[in-house]
């Protein structure tokens, strides 16, 4: 059986190749995203379809969010952050520094009362009229993730100055986690596609938490003040992932392994993957190869380097089971180099 595989570029790379414009039309305008989407699909067929990617004659489709990036951003503008958007860009959450004696006043708001959930209401109610069904692709982000968003560095201080405030407002951030992510698993069971694209191949019905800030962190730190949040999230879906995009995910995959219901693990290019496996056990595990080392690499040492993940997370048969992926591709990457990702994983 062939692994599964995938590419995911970043905006700079789609507004160059494909002309999209990332300004908030894009994530707030169902029908321009649609459209967008059609062109996007379009785009990787007319780059890359002869190693199978894109679609020659793609259909609309009526979704919210977007499984052709990875943005994070909704939950953050849900708590008061401002959010700014540019044209060849992801949608940037400007942190108001908050300070420890201040996020006592962050609550999970009322979604149905909020003026920022009301445009994606918008979005979800516009869809169902006019397709009957929504795909929901919006970035699930993370706990932590969305701290940082408010506090900014002023955080990993607060976790040993202000414990308890910190509770607090990790206990709110999960409040407004779950009841969205309730509302976009009510629309449909594969939802986790903004975190990370190559779930929909392997595990649609996965819940993906982003968990990209936590290689700032120790395991020590992790299991005290995160773990308690992964494992609700986890028994709130069902069946659980973690996504690591930092380089190193083997130093928190001790507190990874201790989530109950975990069957996913997406691991940072740079993770020690054997280290991760034998952690893990049999899960899925989703391996990502650098999109900066795609840039200048030889495609035969993309190909070597490819094996060599492929090595360092392939379980024993029947145990486990692997996929590779490269995600934030950006316009700096030529075609050739992409191809020979492409060519090298086909060939596993």
């Amino acid at each position: 059986m062939r692994i599964k595989y995938g590419i995911t570029f970043h905006p700079k790379w789609w507004n160059k190749n494909a002309g999209i414009d990332f300004s908030q039309p894009f994530f707030d305008d169902p029908a321009y995203r649609m459209d967008c989407d059609v062109r996007m699909r379009g785009c990787l067929y007319e780059h890359f379809g002869d190693l199978g990617v894109g679609e020659k004659a793609p259909e609309p489709r009526p979704l919210l969010g977007t499984d052709l990036l990875a943005a994070g951003y909704l939950y953050s503008e849900l708590l008061g952050c401002k959010i700014v958007y540019e044209p060849d860009d992801s949608p940037k959450v400007v942190s108001p520094g908050l300070q420890a004696d201040e996020i006592s006043k962050i609550k999970a708001p009322d979604l149905d009362e909020s003026p920022v959930w009301a445009r994606t209401q918008r979005q979800i109610d516009w869809l169902l009229s006019k397709c009957g069904r929504v795909e929901t692709y919006v970035n699930l982000m993370g706990i932590q993730n969305v701290a940082m968003d408010l506090m900014g560095q002023n955080l990993f201080t607060a976790y040993y100055t202000d414990e308890e405030e910190v509770r607090g407002l990790l206990e709110e951030i999960y409040l407004l986690t779950r009841d969205a992510g309730r509302r976009f698993r009510a629309l449909s069971p594969d939802n986790a596609g903004g975190v990370t694209a190559i779930v929909r191949d392997v595990m649609p019905a996965c819940y993906i938490n982003s968990n990209c800030s936590v290689e700032m962190i120790s395991n020590a730190l992790y299991e005290k003040f995160l773990l308690e949040y992964d494992q609700k999230l986890s028994d709130d879906f069902g069946c659980f992932g973690v996504h690591h995009c930092g380089a190193s995910m083997e130093h928190v995959v001790e507190g990874y392994s201790k989530i109950r219901g975990l069957c996913f693990a997406e691991a940072g290019a740079g993770s020690d993957l054997a280290a991760v496996r034998r952690a893990l056990g049999g899960i899925r595990i989703n391996a990502r190869y650098s999109p900066v080392a795609l840039i200048s690499e030889s495609e035969d040492t993309i190909a070597a380097n490819v094996k060599r993940l492929y090595d360092g997370g392939k379980a024993p048969a029947g145990r486990g089971l692997l996929s590779l992926s490269c995600v934030g591709i950006d316009d700096q990457a030529p075609d050739g180099n992409i191809r020979a990702f492409l060519k090298a994983c086909r060939e596993l």
